[in-house]
């Protein structure tokens, strides 16, 4: 198989390519959800296995397997993270590997991101007698629902084993493959989800006088809640509060005034105080707005994950790696992005990096999340590259 730079990826790596591609698609054509990934982790697991690495551990974290490799002395942890969950959604591909479970899809990638973290994984058990210290892989269920890094955190695995920094990245269709995504500071945004309930009392639709219509007080809530970001947000604060969707009574039953209207959305943005903020401002609007129809309002509103705030001191350490180990042309800036990703649980605790790693070519140009998506496997051994590569070298700087 061809893959990019191969001048510039790690030999070992390099000869694996078609094997790691393989096992990229048997993960593909399998997808589990959630943290239900009971078949993703025994494969990785047996291969792990097979290439020397024996300290794994699939119980302390449900649907998660935590792989340890530790260099031929001791010296500080450092942690390399893969997400592995895929999507509730259709695959519409027409390759030979698209899944064969209905309904669910890797087409956010993380069907490629375990296996590039396998092997560099595979990599640094071939090269422990080289280096002192710990790494740790965290193949982390979970991702998509926001909730996987939090489980692992919670768990305490990551202090147990005292890892002291942690590294992932993430693939990309608008960055060519063979580049590197590059984002300092500020990243990815906090993923909050609401859900509102409107009721009134349902009635035949010719005698509306006779009951509560709940659709004209989500009419005014609607219009009431975008006024938020537009009138109670600080303008130079980024904020998103999109409504996607709304439900109230039934379309092959005009005449009927329903007794409930339903929506939800999301809301995102990079700031504490203005996640506060808008979750206060809406539970005011969705009581008082139904409140002034004779309704009555409930909002939900979970929080799922904060904003991805990659430290600028490591991510310039990146930079340097990439740089030297790739060239100029394979760090690529990037600017942030309203989409969620809960590796920023991890950053909240210890310093580190996510990254993107871009994939675009003719064959690869559907988005994240659209079910014609697939990875690029010719990104694969580029990427172990750069995770045992920046383990390595950020090991020995702090053994230093």
């Amino acid at each position: 198989m061809q893959y990019v730079l191969k001048d510039k990826v790690f030999p070992e790596i390099g000869a694996w390519a078609d094997e790691l591609a393989q096992i990229r698609r048997d993960i593909h054509a399998h997808p589990e959800l959630g943290f239900e990934t009971k078949r993703t982790v025994a494969l990785l697991k047996e291969k792990l296995h097979s290439w020397g690495v024996t300290e794994l551990d699939d119980t302390t974290v449900p649907g998660a397997l935590i792989a340890v490799v530790d260099g031929a002395r001791p010296g500080p942890a450092v942690a390399l993270r893969g997400d592995i969950d895929a999507l509730p959604m259709p695959d519409n591909s027409e390759n030979a590997w698209k899944s064969q479970t209905e309904l669910r899809c890797h087409a956010c990638g993380h069907d490629g991101h375990a296996t590039w973290l396998l092997g560099a994984m595979r990599y640094l058990q071939e090269k422990k007698n080289e280096f002192a210290g710990r790494v740790v892989g965290v193949f982390q269920p979970a991702e998509e629902i926001g909730k996987g890094a939090r489980a692992v955190e919670a768990s305490g695995i990551l202090d147990k084993l005292g890892v002291r920094e942690i590294y992932g990245c993430h693939d990309e269709p608008t960055i060519r493959k063979g580049a590197f995504g590059l984002c300092a500071g500020p990243a990815q945004a906090s993923t909050d989800f609401f859900y509102i309930s409107v009721k009134g009392r349902g009635v035949h639709a010719a005698r509306p006088h006779l009951g509560i219509d709940p659709i004209p007080a989500v009419g005014l809530l609607i219009s009431g809640l975008q006024t938020i970001v537009s009138r109670k947000v600080m303008p130079i604060q980024p904020a998103v509060l999109s409504i996607s969707s709304v439900n109230g009574g039934r379309y092959n039953a005009p005449n009927v005034i329903p007794t409930e209207v339903t929506l939800s959305g999301t809301v995102r943005t990079f700031s504490e105080d203005v996640r506060n903020q808008i979750e206060h401002e809406m539970k005011v609007m969705v009581e008082t707005i139904a409140a002034s129809e004779s309704c009555t309002g409930e909002l939900r509103y979970d929080r799922l994950v904060p904003a991805l705030i990659n430290p600028p001191e490591t991510m310039e350490h990146v930079r340097d790696f990439i740089v030297k180990h790739f060239g100029a042309d394979a760090a690529e800036p990037m600017d942030m992005t309203m989409g969620g990703e809960d590796f920023a649980e991890f950053l909240f605790k210890r310093p580190g990096a996510m990254i993107r790693v871009g994939i675009r070519d003719d064959a690869h140009e559907a988005s994240l999340h659209h079910p014609t998506f697939d990875f690029n496997d010719e990104v694969i051994p580029l990427a172990s590259t750069y995770l045992a590569g920046i383990a390595l070298e950020r090991l020995k700087a702090l053994a230093a």
